[in-house]
């Protein structure tokens, strides 16, 4: 994937070796090289369960040092119930993170699908 830098200078870095930065993000990526740029609301726990009910969803988590971590769509249903609902924080909670199952929590916002199909819902990591 190319990428210039402040500089105007063009770098090639493959997609695989990428790793998140810092938190937020502003662009999505994928293994194949793809970038989505279109971060659009924060989510709060009802509004996931509303596009769940309306049919998969693209999970994709966001922890600072690691690669992206994207859920298949196939355990998008499973991750919820069992990973990001108990640990997903309201979009400006000052809880403490101790106050969270783990001593973590997930901040999720939604972003455009480029492909046009399931939505994609970002679960960043803070912990």
């Amino acid at each position: 994937m190319a990428r210039t830098a402040a500089s105007g200078i063009v770098t090639l870095m493959d997609p695989a070796q990428r790793r998140v930065t810092q938190l937020p993000l502003q662009e999505l990526w994928r293994l194949d090289g793809t970038v989505t740029h279109s971060r659009m609301n924060p989510l709060e726990s009802e509004d996931i369960a509303e596009l769940l009910r309306a049919g998969v969803v693209e999970f994709v988590v966001a922890d600072v040092g690691l690669p992206l971590h994207w859920i298949p769509l196939n355990e998008c249903f499973d991750f919820w119930k069992t990973e990001a609902k108990q640990h997903l924080a309201a979009p400006n909670s000052r809880l403490p993170l101790n106050a969270y199952f783990g001593g973590y929590a997930y901040f999720a916002t939604r972003w455009k699908a480029t492909n046009g199909n399931a939505p994609i819902v970002l679960l960043e990591r803070s912990h």
